[in-house]
């Protein structure tokens, strides 16, 4: 065999290698363990830590996050996103409490949260533009790349009101996500969030359950100025 051919033999082994080492991850998820179940200690989402914020953005949080615990006390909706209508956006989507949805190509990858219909689409192999470069969003700019069977998505250009668990970021906060398999119907994301408002960078996990044959339900935020109060009246609250 010649010199070229054992060339070309390893090139196209290592692309096949490539291909297998990028596994599917299309189809329907929902956050595990589910309510009311026991995690296997082997696929367990990790405890998310309290933000690192530095001094003069803690106490901001600590307000929000002792006005949360009332209203959690008290039985209300725990944030003000929910209450008008506005969707999570990122990264709190990830952490949605109803399925979600993942459709993959080899150019693109769209992860659909059935809460409001919630749609990130990551671009595959572009570079990630500045922050300063992007329209602040809700989901932002993403972009995604494969590292072996890991899927490492960034993204820039989050709206500074679009928090999670309340907590304040600066226009230029990056969040960098790591996405694999741990078993063939078991997906975690790793995220890792950095922001010149923290002392250092934030990581927690989530872990995923695939749902197969379930299909995501239309959610349309449509009635939430509505509420019921204390003494059992509807009230018609006043859009801000």
């Amino acid at each position: 065999m010649t010199t070229r051919a054992l060339l070309m033999g390893t090139c196209l082994a290592g692309s096949a290698m490539a291909a297998i080492a990028q596994p599917n991850f299309s189809g329907t998820w929902e956050r595990y363990p589910p309510p009311g179940e026991t995690a296997d200690p082997r696929y367990a989402p990790s405890v998310i830590p309290d933000p690192q914020l530095k001094p003069q953005y803690r106490a901001e949080w600590e307000r929000g996050q002792k006005i949360l615990k009332e209203r959690l006390e008290e039985g209300q909706p725990a944030g003000d996103n929910y209450i008008h209508c506005i969707p999570d956006g990122m990264p709190s989507m990830m952490m949605g409490m109803f399925p979600m949805e993942i459709f993959q190509r080899p150019e693109q990858i769209n992860i659909t949260q059935e809460a409001f219909s919630q749609t990130r689409r990551i671009y595959m192999n572009e570079p990630l533009p500045k922050w300063d470069e992007v329209d602040p969003s809700f989901y932002g700019k993403a972009v995604g790349r494969w590292e072996g069977d890991t899927l490492v998505i960034e993204t820039t250009g989050i709206k500074q009101n679009v928090t999670f668990r309340w907590t304040p970021h600066s226009e230029d906060m990056k969040i960098t996500e790591r996405i694999r398999l741990l078993s063939p119907d078991i997906l975690q994301d790793e995220i890792t969030i950095e922001d010149s408002y923290l002392e250092k960078p934030w990581t927690y996990t989530y872990s995923f359950r695939r749902m197969k044959g379930y299909k995501l339900q239309e959610y349309v935020c449509e009635d939430n100025r509505d509420y019921i109060d204390q003494d059992g009246n509807v009230r018609h609250k006043i859009k801000p």
